[in-house]
Formats: structure tokens, sequence, C-alpha cells
């Protein structure tokens, strides 16, 4: 008979409109998964500052930079072609342009450019952490009715990562994103962590 992984594949590829491809870099595929969800709330701060596609673009650009230099820091064995499989570029578009991620990102940004959270959110003005913190948890809870945000604990996850291993300037745009999302830096200065890289 077949080996499991050929069985698996014959059944997948019965319809002709979905394809899977087999890739053997589990660490990047895994790590690209967990990673785009980051890149996500940039891009929600994208759209809630109206700034179009040509910044959402940029944003795209460094983030699969910054998804490649995360996963060859931290993992053996890790493949280019992974960041142009599904996984990769493909599922980063996806979800920077529709995942809920986005969505959020893009009422959190809404919110606090309209003032909606304790602290005067305008255009220049910075957030408590506190108040942060707070705005995520409302925006989850009113939004997606029970679902749960992966960027906001992925981003806790990876920039205390990358801060304990004295790694932080390397990722301008992750460091960025989190300076917005929890230490309540202007959402413009999302243009920031794009310029660098």
């Amino acid at each position: 008979g077949y080996d499991l992984d050929e069985y698996t594949r014959r059944i997948l590829h019965l319809d002709e409109t979905f394809r899977v491809s087999h890739i053997r870099d589990v660490a990047g595929a895994e790590a690209c998964g967990a990673l785009k969800n980051v890149f996500a709330l940039g891009s929600g701060f994208i759209d809630g500052l109206g700034l179009g596609g040509n910044t959402k673009a940029s944003l795209l650009r460094v983030g699969l930079h910054e998804m490649s230099r995360f996963c060859r820091l931290y993992f053996d064995g890790i493949e280019d072609s992974t960041f142009m499989e599904s996984c990769g570029v493909a599922d980063l578009i996806t979800t920077c342009y529709g995942g809920r991620n986005r969505r959020c990102a893009e009422a959190f940004a809404r919110s606090r450019i309209d003032g909606g959270g304790a602290s005067n959110g305008a255009i220049g003005e910075k957030m408590s952490p506190e108040d942060c913190t707070d705005l995520w948890e409302t925006i989850e809870r009113d939004l997606l009715g029970g679902q749960k945000l992966q960027g906001t604990g992925t981003t806790l996850e990876v920039y205390a990562t990358l801060k304990a291993e004295g790694e932080l300037d390397n990722f301008p745009l992750i460091k960025n994103i989190h300076s917005i999302a929890f230490q309540g830096e202007p959402i413009e200065s999302i243009v920031d962590g794009i310029k660098i890289v």
C-alpha cells in the first residue's frame, strides 16, 4: 500500500480547485503560521489610518523579511522555499488582507484615533499600556464572538523572546508593532517599522 503521506496527498488532490503541497520544513511552516498574525496587526493599523495598498505592501515585504530572519535565528534546517509556499507569503497576504487579527487591529487603530480609549488616542497621542490591554480585550469580545486573537499573544511572546536574546533591534517592525499595540505609541508610528529594511 501507499505510505501515509502519499495516501493523504491523493485524498487531498481529488478536487481540482484545492491543492496541498508537502514541505519538509516543519519548523519554518509553523513559525510562519504564528508570525503572520503579528504582521496582521500592523496591517490593521495601516488600514485604520487609511494609508492604502502601497504602505501595506511595504509592511508585507518587511514582514516576510523578518519572518525569514526569525526562523533562521531560532531554528535549524529552514529552507528558503518555505517562505514562497502557502504557509509563507500566501498565508501572510491572506491574513494581512482579510483575517480577524487585521480586522481587530483596524478597530484598535480607529478606536484610538477617535479617542475611544481611556487616554486620548488621537493622531500623535500615546495611550497607557493598561488602556491598550483593555482595548484589545474589548475588541476581541465585541468583534470575535468567542474566537480569540492570535496576533496579540504572539506579539507579546515574540517580543519577549527577542528582548531576552538582545535581538529586538534586528526586528524593527515587530518591535514597532509591539510598541503600538502594548506600549501605546501613536498608531501612525507604524510607518517607522517599514522604513528601515
